[in-house]
């Protein structure tokens, strides 16, 4: 049988063809003197470091209802100090009404898990001290103020809240802000821990002990 140059180039590209195949999947370009297999957990971990509050956040996972759960870092006079804390978005609900806090009812301060605090250092926050190490954050709205709850559980769902393990509490001033903010952001600068959800914005004074 003669073979033309269109039968040999034919050939060629069914055993490329194949060749992939039996690798499991499509060629990915790579940098010159870089493989596939080592661009890919780089191009999967881009755009997960970005700031959110004045620290250095990281995402944990993006959340089963739709809000991103995020590790969030700061360094406050030689502390270092995180929040990890799910962030959920308004999407149209009124605080109090359709959506937390509720008065008289305990939030997670976030959503999912509940949001953990962690520091290297001890904490004065308010007036209440915070010893080294992690607790987890918990607010209730008793109608006329917030009161920011630090628990000593932590690990658990933010449904489990334990008041049996409650540190303390520090009264959180509340305002109101003409620029809502549609997603929750809690935040750490200049000696102030703050919260913004929606037009509400709790703040406490926050010093490394």
């Amino acid at each position: 049988m003669h073979w033309t140059q269109s039968h040999v180039a034919a050939v060629c590209i069914i055993e490329m063809a194949l060749l992939v195949m039996a690798c499991g999947g499509e060629a990915t370009d790579a940098p010159a003197g870089e493989s596939a297999a080592d661009a890919a957990p780089a191009q999967a971990a881009s755009g997960e470091q970005t700031t959110i509050g004045g620290g250095k956040a990281a995402l944990v996972h993006p959340g089963d209802g739709g809000s991103p759960h995020v590790k969030v870092d700061w360094v406050v006079s030689g502390a270092n100090i995180s929040i990890t804390y799910g962030r959920p978005y308004l999407k149209g609900r009124v605080i109090g009404k359709t959506v937390e806090p509720m008065e008289g009812q305990v939030w997670r301060l976030g959503a999912d898990e509940a949001t953990t605090l962690t520091s290297d250092k001890d904490l004065m926050i308010g007036n209440l001290h915070v010893p080294a190490g992690s607790h987890t954050l918990w607010v209730l709205d008793s109608g006329d103020t917030w009161d920011l709850i630090i628990n000593r559980q932590i690990g658990q769902w933010g449904t489990d809240y334990d008041p049996s393990g409650d540190l303390g509490r520090a009264k959180l001033t509340v305002s109101q802000s003409s620029t809502p903010a549609d997603q929750l952001t809690l935040s750490i600068a200049d000696g102030m821990f703050k919260v913004d959800w929606g037009t509400a914005v709790a703040t406490v004074a926050i010093v490394v002990h």
